[in-house]
């Protein structure tokens, strides 16, 4: 009779566990909660039950046993070694015992097993609130690392680099914990290796050692491996001695174990350490390609309560893992996977996304499009394959439904007819004048001024470096972006835009189009005064996107109104607001100082953004009164004719708020050229006003949705032709000053 080994899990992961379990003559019981899952349809007894529920599988694998013998129980790269153990004792089967399971999928009582036992690892606490994080954050100092005790995944890990992106981490961990438990812990610099090891009887043989490609930081996304790693000898020596070490603390006897470990400054570390074999394709696919060793079959020995076998390397080859990651959208197409798949020393190449998902920049390990697999005689070669399929998958990228720059500025000049031409280049002549409206005062200098001041900078092409993953992500506070632009604030968009929109319509579409393309949209209040003193605030929008949104107050209205308007914004879940200093009027021409403003931003919840900006002895009263945030700005023209384009004092507004101030900068950015520019020359972030209002006219959310998409496409290729992989690889350098004539 045949014997039947149980597999938690059916993903795309686990399924070469089932197909290895079938081929060594056993039959399979799977269990997953998705009963469309890849590996379902080649397990013998397929059974839908959750890896998470570990009371509900234990219960189905008695019940199983009843009638057909149950003979091992084993899972492959996901965290179900507490639900595995729990069937294995539950039916007395080898394997680990309950409470080495609980220490290895929770990280909290892993750091103390480990720390019990003077194992190298980072300084960690354990927190259940908000107030703890914030003192775990003073112990631990910047930077220091969020997560959720119990995920995997990287699911709301986040490196924290400064106090201001605490709230934001913080929920996003939150989030991320089924049980509530969060750990903090210190950040540890250095490369990363995987490592996978089998445990029996005679001891603990490693089975792999492969460099981990960590990558879009402040979050942990592992964009690939390379199998074997290429680290120092000494160095390899040391981090395996480090997981042994880690391996017999943890109790970790029988199966499987696979640990992540930093090789810092100070010597190896753990990052974690988990009893089941590693997950990202290392144990199923890179390490059996470089070794010819079954790992996985290995594995099963064990669980079925047999040594491991012959684990002995055949050849010594190099794998890679690749992840696949087109950008943010709406799947339109998926060509060229059988072309990838040809390719030479290409293996694999797994798309786990479909036309008509929405996807995104990752923040984590289980976002990414699919990944590609390669093999080489060398670590060149298998990089040069793997990295030929990556660009070989084509996943083009769009918006819902059928919309062209053609047809948004048709609609637009329909609704914005008298009030805007609809230009195709919005440079401000057209509209001068058109004040109060969509223009600029007088003769329209002060607009036209921030477009010729970007003008005046050429971008400097790098044709010779190796590009590849392009990644146009940025955060503001830890805040996600997956571009660094947001629409500017619109104000009093029914005397400006003549009624085509009122304030709360328009800031409920710019925050759904902006929310859904991976940006966030800045909106102004309304500044209508009420008969008790109070600013008629609209909440609402902000309450659809969940406080997805920044709003910006008008501080003239005095310090009591402005505070009550920003907790109340933050009631909706907002994380952080904005300060609009650049209009004065008979209220307050004599209020707003550095000790006012410092006053309003210490009472504030959440950090401040401080808008209007032009001088560097500003900019410094700013930092100095507790502004997180600076937007320099020349209001697009609309408050003197002859002030200075933001362009023009970028770079000695960022030396002297220095380098810990989030910039951000308008006026006259309109493509992605615009905003690499930018960038080089000292923003952080970009925003932009009057063609956000075109577009969404045009086509409402899908409107802002393309324009903010083609806008990332521009800068895409413009980072590719300047060799700048991410955006904070964009320097001054990769820009050239022109001799350009202005007329002013």
């Amino acid at each position: 009779m045949k014997r039947i080994l149980m597999i938690i899990g059916a993903g795309i992961l686990q399924a070469p566990a089932i197909k290895i379990a079938r081929e060594m003559g056993l039959l399979t019981l799977v269990t997953d909660y998705n009963k469309n899952a890849y590996g379902m349809k080649f397990a013998d007894f397929p059974i839908v039950m959750s890896t998470r529920d570990v009371d509900g599988t234990v219960r189905v694998a008695k019940q199983f046993s009843l009638n057909k013998k149950i003979d091992g129980v084993i899972t492959v790269g996901t965290d179900a070694s507490l639900t595995v153990a729990a069937v294995q004792h539950a039916l007395d089967l080898p394997g680990n015992r309950i409470d080495v399971a609980e220490a290895t999928t929770n990280k909290i009582k892993m750091r103390r097993r480990l720390k019990e036992n003077n194992i190298p690892q980072p300084d960690f606490f354990s927190c259940a609130s908000y107030d703890d994080v914030t003192d775990a954050s003073r112990k631990l100092g910047f930077p220091f690392v969020i997560k959720p005790a119990d995920n995997m995944g990287a699911r709301g890990v986040m490196k924290v680099d400064k106090p201001e992106v605490i709230p934001f981490a913080y929920e996003r961990a939150k989030n991320a914990t089924p049980r509530g438990e969060i750990i903090c812990e210190g950040f540890m610099d250095g490369p990363e290796l995987s490592i996978d090891a089998l445990v029996w009887k005679d001891g603990i043989h490693i089975t792999g050692v492969a460099d981990r490609i960590i990558e879009f930081p402040p979050y942990f996304v592992e964009t690939g491996h390379i199998m074997p790693t290429n680290l120092e000898t000494g160095r390899i020596e040391d981090c395996v001695e480090v997981f042994k070490n880690g391996i017999k603390a943890l109790g970790i006897e029988t199966g499987a174990a696979k640990g992540d470990i930093k090789a810092t400054k100070d010597g190896a570390m753990v990052g974690e350490i988990a009893s089941r074999l590693s997950g990202g394709f290392m144990s199923a696919y890179t390490y059996p390609y470089s070794s010819g060793v079954s790992l996985i079959k290995a594995a099963i020995n064990i669980a079925m309560g047999e040594p491991p076998g012959d684990l002995s390397e055949k050849y010594k080859k190099v794998s890679v893992e690749r992840a696949i990651i087109p950008g943010s959208g709406m799947v339109r197409s998926i060509d060229g996977v059988e072309e990838a798949v040809s390719l030479k020393g290409v293996k694999n190449v797994f798309v786990t996304c479909a036309v008509g998902d929405t996807v995104h920049i990752p923040t984590s390990n289980v976002e990414k499009c699919g990944n590609v697999i390669a093999v080489g005689a060398t670590r060149e070669e298998a990089l040069k394959s793997a990295n030929l399929s990556v660009k070989t998958v084509r996943i083009m990228l769009g918006i819902k439904g059928e919309i062209n720059e053609g047809l948004i500025r048709q609609k637009a000049l329909e609704r914005l007819g008298g009030i805007c031409s609809v230009c195709r280049v919005c440079d401000g002549k057209e509209c001068a004048g058109w004040f109060p409206g969509i223009g600029s005062r007088a003769n329209g200098s002060g607009f036209q001024r921030n477009l010729d001041a970007l003008k005046k900078y050429a971008i400097v092409p790098d044709i010779l470096k190796s590009m590849d993953n392009i990644n146009t992500g940025s955060d503001l506070f830890g805040i996600p972006l997956d571009i660094p632009v947001l629409p500017a604030p619109i104000s009093n968009t029914v005397k400006n835009l003549g009624g085509a929109f009122k304030e709360e319509e328009y800031n409920r579409i710019l925050l759904k189009g902006t929310k859904n393309s991976g940006s966030i949209g800045c909106v102004a209040q309304k500044e209508l005064e009420q008969g008790n003193g109070s600013i008629d605030y609209m909440t609402n929008p902000l309450s659809d996107v969940f406080g997805h949104g920044i709003p910006f107050f008008n501080p003239y209205h005095g310090e009591k109104t402005t505070l009550d308007n920003i907790k109340t914004s933050c009631s909706t879940g907002v994380k952080v607001c904005g300060l609009s200093l650049d209009q004065k009027d008979s209220r307050g021409a004599a209020l707003i100082n550095e000790k006012w403003l410092a006053g309003l931003i210490s009472s504030s919840p959440v950090p401040v953004i401080v808008k209007g900006i032009l001088s560097p002895d500003n900019a410094q009263s700013a930092v100095k009164a507790g502004a997180k945030g600076i937007v320099v700005s020349n209001r697009g023209g609309r408050v003197l004719e002859y002030l200075p384009s933001g362009i023009e004092v970028i770079s000695e507004i960022r030396n002297a708020a220095g380098n810990e101030t989030l910039i951000l900068i308008d006026g006259g950015i309109r493509g992605g050229e615009d905003v690499f520019k930018a960038i080089a020359l000292g923003a952080d972030i970009v925003l932009i006003g009057r063609p956000f209002i075109i577009y969404l006219a045009g086509a409402g959310e899908e409107g802002v949705s393309f324009y903010l998409h083609r806008i990332k496409d521009e800068l895409r290729e413009t980072m590719l032709a300047a060799g700048a992989k991410t955006v904070k690889d964009i320097k001054k350098e990769m820009l050239r000053e022109l001799q350009v004539r202005t007329g002013y």
